[in-house]
């Protein structure tokens, strides 16, 4: 990457934010949306999720950074668990999977949730593989000047799979562990 004027280059970027992270300054930030990550998996693992109560559930949208919970507590608990057992563990393809979970109209689509709620189940399920998609990683993407032009438009799950391909570069050039990092990283 080049650095442009204005732009602070990735090693910069990268020593600030450890500094950041060793002073203490993002412990809030963690806490809330991550401090339970080794909790939540087991709600939403596949034995666990015919047994998930509603406010399991909206303790994840809380912590995905959901800000529409009385929109998403309308929606049926089975509903819920429908939505998440198909994100989660159907055999069709991450794309489509998404697709449908975001996609306005699509068949598992939640009241309130969108790509924010999604991403960060998956990235639960999966952090070393799956990513979070949010305000914060559209904005980082845009400081180090590699925003993909097609998160903008089109089929929902491929735009979730270039966000994929650009933040696993963010990710191997930081040298962050995993994509709970990545968010973090997005966030400062």
């Amino acid at each position: 990457m080049v650095a442009r004027p204005g732009r602070p280059d990735q090693l910069t970027l990268r020593d600030s934010y450890q500094e950041a992270v060793q002073q203490g300054d993002l412990k809030g930030y963690w806490s809330k949306r991550w401090g339970r990550s080794e909790e939540y998996p087991a709600w939403i693992s596949d034995t666990n999720l015919p047994a998930l109560s509603k406010e399991q559930a909206v303790a994840l949208y809380q912590a995905s950074g959901g800000r529409r919970s009385a929109e998403f507590k309308s929606n049926n608990l089975e509903e819920i668990r429908y939505s998440l057992d198909f994100l989660l563990y159907d055999t069709i393809k991450l794309e489509g999977r998404f697709d449908e979970c975001v996609a306005e109209g699509g068949s598992y689509t939640l009241t309130g949730a969108g790509k924010e709620f999604v991403s960060y189940l998956l990235c639960l399920r999966e952090p070393s593989l799956l990513g979070t998609w949010n305000a914060s990683t559209e904005r980082a993407l845009r400081v180090l000047d590699i925003y993909p032009d097609t998160l903008r438009k089109g089929h929902w799950g491929l735009r979730y799979l270039d966000l994929l391909e650009v933040l696993q570069r963010v990710r191997l050039k930081l040298g962050l562990g995993d994509f709970r990092e990545v968010d973090l990283f997005a966030y400062w």
